[in-house]
Formats: structure tokens, sequence, C-alpha cells
């Protein structure tokens, strides 16, 4: 049994010169965005450092994921019944 081979996609050029255009459009704009994302991770960097000596930031960031899990929760009853049996447990 082969790999199936998935379509191009619909609206790809198939003459070179367009194609060259559109891909390098693509990268200048993905590695701007990425660049962007490399900023905004040294500022988070710096953000943590800032109030590192002020917070637990390893716990404050536990509880920042537990309140969105919590709030992507579509049974949130349910989800507070599985908590309570699970945090009654002594191992997990």
């Amino acid at each position: 049994m082969g790999r199936q081979k998935k379509e191009v996609a619909p609206h790809q050029p198939a003459e070179l010169g367009v194609l060259k255009t559109i891909v390098v459009d693509f990268i200048e704009r993905f590695e701007r965005v990425e660049n962007e994302l490399d900023l905004l991770k040294e500022d988070q960097k710096a953000l943590i450092e800032e109030f590192s000596d002020r917070l637990d930031i390893k716990t404050l960031k536990l509880a920042v994921r537990t309140i969105k899990i919590k709030k992507s929760v579509d049974h949130l009853d349910t989800y507070e019944q599985f908590v309570h049996i699970l945090d009654e447990r002594e191992t997990l």
C-alpha cells in the first residue's frame, strides 16, 4: 500500500515565474512573523525576569494554565467532580 498523493493547492500557479513570486512573498512574510514572535518571546522573558523576585512565576504560570483549562471545559460541573475525585487520590 502506497502513500496517497495529496492534491496541490487548488490555486497554485503552474508557471514558475508566478510561483516564485508567491513563494518569495510567503517566505518574507513568514520570516517577519517569526522575527516578531522572537521579539515577543524576549519581551516575555524580560517581564518574567522583572517580576521573578516578587512572584513565584512557575506557580503563577501553572495557575494561569489551570484557569485557561477550566474556561475551555464545556461541562464545568463534570470537570469539577473529576478534579475532586482525582484530588482525593494519593497517587495519580
